[in-house]
């Protein structure tokens, strides 16, 4: 019902059912979702797709062509686990946050600085995960290996700190009117 009136208006409300998106996004949000044209998508927003018969609310990473096609790789801020979604399958952009009550536009100043934030740490986390993961994988069983492993473990924690820092901002309403 819901995905005809969208199909009739081109917006809509959408309310989140999974935490792949925290904590910008969180289970009970509300998305506001506008149709747009695949050209005014670019790196960093936030896009609703379909995925076998289920709406997914996931950040946009990286655009490419394969075969022909448009394809756009997706992560959710809060997974490591990214995937292409070709262009048939996006319903739309997300524009607005709904939040207890309190609404977030990422069209704004100020959602576009937070949208920015936790854009461009989604991003640069998948770009280091690419080149970590498999350096991981060949050193699992050589000598050194949980050194190497605490010692990237230290080195993330700037990164998990700075997460935190913008999540409390987030939960303190600060953003949201």
């Amino acid at each position: 019902m819901q995905d005809d009136l969208f199909k009739r208006n081109g917006k809509g409300w959408f309310r989140i059912v999974s935490a792949s998106m925290s904590p910008l996004i969180e289970i009970n949000d509300r998305v506001f979702v506008k149709r747009v044209l695949p050209s005014e998508i670019k790196t960093g927003d936030i896009i609703l797709f379909r995925s076998d018969d289920v709406f997914v609310t996931h950040r946009v990473i990286k655009l490419s062509r394969q075969n022909g096609r448009a394809m756009f790789l997706q992560k959710g801020d809060a997974s490591n686990h990214a995937a292409w979604v070709p262009l048939d399958d996006i319903v739309g952009k997300i524009i607005t946050i709904e939040k207890k009550g309190k609404f977030l536009n990422l069209t704004s100043w100020k959602g576009r600085v937070m949208n920015g934030f936790f854009g461009r740490k989604n991003c640069f986390s998948y770009q280091v995960s690419l080149r970590i993961d498999p350096v991981k994988q060949r050193l699992r069983d050589k000598p050194g290996f949980i050194f190497m492993k605490t010692l990237y473990r230290a080195l993330k924690t700037p990164f998990r700190y700075m997460h935190r820092i913008m999540a409390r901002i987030v939960f303190l309403s600060t953003f949201f009117r």
